[in-house]
């Protein structure tokens, strides 16, 4: 039996997918107001069969940060994929942040411990990878360095991975995977796909930066085949391919039909636009580590995956024409 927790969020609805489509048995746990509705329609862009598939779910309710829950989440469960996460780049919400990546994973791993589940695949976050020493490539040698450029996010999906860590010196065998910019179809609004809203809207601005992008289906794929090898101890940038944020953006605009971004927006601006979005905007998102962020040339290698699992990445455009196509499809519906 297969638990996963944030089944109802991208990465986790598509590992969900994944799984159901090779006959798993899977548990998902999930808080009582999440919408499971994502993990239907996530199923039936895989298969015309998704009615059948989704009701073979068997959905609990429950909380990371709940320990009780947990551990009776855990009963006959063998393999835990830990989805499950919060996402802001508000620096305000520090705590709230800790609560559920740090201590909700410290929970997980604890309770794994006590069933004595057999395997553990944790999904980090390439934010945990910051690159103080300015290295031309960021692979798996690349590890934590504190520091005062080091945001909210990024510290709270770092102190999870330590407890993973933790965990897996205490017997648990434990695989950690570190994606990049995750781009899927469906759970539409949230994380990524706020990209696809802007862009469909049609944006004037685009910045310089560059950084790493991959497809949802690929992390899962990369997560289930790490299981099924019985990787322990090791974690993996899960990476499709480079690239600049203006390409990204110009091919957002071109499959929504609308006209390509012509302003570079610099430091100057940015800041510019992250005081007026601390002023008005009910979820500031550009402060300093965003805007470092879309200004940076990063590079992400994906050898070792692709060495140890064998997978061939989507490519970057392949992956933004299928989920510009089904992302049009949900605009007509609403």
């Amino acid at each position: 039996m297969i638990l996963v927790t944030g089944a109802t969020g991208l990465v986790g609805a598509h590992l969900t997918a994944h799984l159901l489509l090779q006959n798993k048995e899977v548990i998902a746990l999930k808080r009582p107001n999440s919408k499971t509705e994502n993990i239907k329609e996530i199923l039936s862009f895989y298969t015309p069969e998704y009615n059948s598939l989704f009701n073979k779910i068997r959905f609990t309710e429950g909380d990371v940060t709940d320990i009780f829950s947990v551990l009776d989440a855990l009963e006959g469960v063998d393999e835990v994929y830990h989805c499950a996460g919060m996402v802001s780049f508000e620096e305000k919400k520090i705590k709230e942040l800790l609560h559920v990546n740090e201590f909700g994973t410290a929970n997980m791993v604890n309770a794994c411990l006590e069933k004595d589940v057999k395997q553990f695949c944790h999904v980090s976050s390439v934010a945990t990878m910051p690159n103080h020493d300015k290295k031309p490539i960021i692979d798996e040698t690349v590890f934590w360095k504190s520091s005062p450029e080091n945001g909210a996010y990024a510290i709270s999906k770092y102190n999870a991975e330590r407890e993973v860590w933790r965990a897996n010196e205490e017997g648990l065998a434990v695989c950690i995977v570190n994606p990049s910019v995750v781009i899927g179809a469906g759970c539409w609004g949230q994380s990524s796909s706020k990209m696809l809203d802007e862009c469909y809207k049609g944006t004037r601005f685009y910045t310089n930066g560059s950084t790493g992008f991959v497809d949802v289906r690929d992390v899962a794929k990369s997560m289930v085949t790490l299981m099924e090898q019985k990787v322990i101890g090791k974690r993996f940038v899960i990476n499709g391919e480079n690239k600049k944020f203006k390409e990204v953006v110009d091919l957002l605009h071109n499959e929504f039909g609308k006209k390509l971004p012509s302003i570079e927006a610099g430091k100057f601006l940015l800041k510019a636009g992250g005081f007026l979005e601390r002023m008005f905007a009910k979820e500031p998102r550009l402060n300093k580590q965003v805007i470092d962020a879309l200004l940076s040339d990063t590079i992400f290698s994906n050898e070792q995956i692709k060495k140890q699992t064998g997978i061939n990445f989507t490519p970057i455009n392949e992956t933004i024409h299928y989920v510009a196509e089904k992302y049009k499809n949900y605009r007509k519906s609403i």
